[in-house]
């Protein structure tokens, strides 16, 4: 089995077991507005269907990742590039720690730091764009103090718990990750 790893986790194909812990943290409130993206409940059979369609995906649009840490092998999140233009050489990012216990603890960071090699020295892609909701002050944070750049904002672009919210585009450049983290 393929593994790309770091010092403290290893990002790692999925597995069809793996959605038996990731339907939870996807019917989590708190993890899955911080996502942007699906807003309902998720069913067993649905996150099973997801997970055949991301394993059996071969478009090319899109990689994804399960995180691991070393030590124990416990599964704590996902990380993934999707809507890849391999002319434009783009794709925008994702990432989530699933399991609370991993909050804080630096495993983005490094799960980034691994999926960016990845995707800048074996894909050869050039730009790494992402959303985030201007209210999530945590990942707005690590996606600054990582070289993201702020491109532009979407006005009142999502719509959660009675308001709507600003989301903020970014993008890191091949160049610029290769001159922060050599």
């Amino acid at each position: 089995m393929i593994s790309y790893s770091g010092e403290r986790v290893r990002l790692r194909p999925l597995r069809r077991s793996d959605a038996e812990t990731s339907v939870v943290w996807r019917n989590d409130p708190v993890i899955r507005e911080n996502l942007l993206g699906y807003r309902f409940p998720v069913t067993e059979k649905m996150e099973e269907k997801w997970f055949e369609s991301a394993l059996d995906d071969q478009s090319r649009l899109r990689v994804v990742f399960a995180i691991e840490t070393i030590e124990d092998a416990v599964l704590i999140g996902f990380i993934n590039l999707n809507q890849i233009d391999w002319i434009a050489k783009n794709c925008y990012f994702g990432i989530s720690i699933g399991n609370k216990k991993y909050h804080g603890k630096g495993l983005a960071p490094e799960s980034m730091r691994i999926m960016f090699r990845y995707a800048f020295d074996c894909l050869n892609l050039r730009k790494i764009c992402l959303e985030v909701a201007t209210f999530n002050n945590n990942a707005v944070a690590l996606y600054n103090k990582f070289g993201f750049v702020e491109e532009g904002l979407l006005k009142e672009h999502i719509y959660l718990e009675g308001k709507y919210h600003d989301v903020i585009l970014m993008r890191i450049f091949d160049h610029e990750f290769r001159n922060k983290y050599k």
